[in-house]
């Protein structure tokens, strides 16, 4: 699948796979309102940030707030200096109101977060007819919730009815469960299934080692 980013406000250049992975989270979300690439030096003198020479790390613009997050690909290995290097900047960023955490290809590929991923950005540019759009939201504000494929079913008009309604998750329309596989039976409505919902694709042990958690 080839994704081209429309979220990018910013140079953010790939630098390996877990980086690429990143940037299909990052599309697929509709939480994000922008990314783009970040350079430790900005925020350490030059002996720290070489720490992360070898990460590729994007400033990441939230609806929830504002993230810093360096990709590591699964042979990195981590140092006495890298591991300093990262508390340094995970107290400078908090200072910020900025929360530092690390993701692995490992952490983006776990179910059921990247086959959510994968399925809706799949999407993320198909067309949507305005009446097919206004009869799922009239629908939708009616009964509350209903399953994906009763979504599907209203989209008379556009050119492919499952991948219209998929756009509509993947643009912030519709909102389902994200930490639940995606189905044609999954519950579908208007407004987010939890408020307080950060990003699911990074909250894990791993990625929460060794930084200031924001509060729930």
């Amino acid at each position: 699948m080839k994704l081209q980013p429309n979220k990018a406000s910013g140079p953010f250049v790939p630098q390996s796979r877990a980086s690429r992975e990143l940037i299909i989270h990052m599309e697929a979300d509709p939480g994000v309102l922008s990314f783009a690439g970040f350079d430790f030096r900005s925020i350490l003198p030059p002996d720290r940030a070489s720490s992360f020479d070898h990460l590729s790390a994007c400033l990441l613009r939230h609806e929830v707030g504002v993230f810093v997050i360096a990709v590591k690909d699964h042979d990195c290995s981590s140092t006495q200096h890298l591991r300093e290097s990262w508390l340094e900047a995970d107290r400078i960023l908090a200072r910020r109101n900025i929360w530092l955490f690390s993701a692995s290809s490992e952490t983006l590929r776990a179910e059921p977060h990247w086959s959510n991923a994968q399925r809706v950005a799949s999407c993320a540019r198909a067309e949507v007819h305005p009446r097919d759009k206004a009869r799922v939201i009239d629908f939708l504000a009616a009964s509350g919730q209903a399953p994906l494929i009763e979504c599907v079913r209203r989209c008379e008009e556009s050119r492919d009815s499952c991948d219209a309604a998929l756009k509509l998750v993947s643009n912030g329309t519709l909102h389902f469960d994200r930490s639940t596989p995606l189905s044609f039976n999954s519950a579908i409505r208007l407004r987010p299934f939890s408020s307080t919902e950060s990003i699911p694709w990074l909250w894990s042990s791993e990625a929460r080692c060794g930084h200031h958690a924001p509060e729930r």
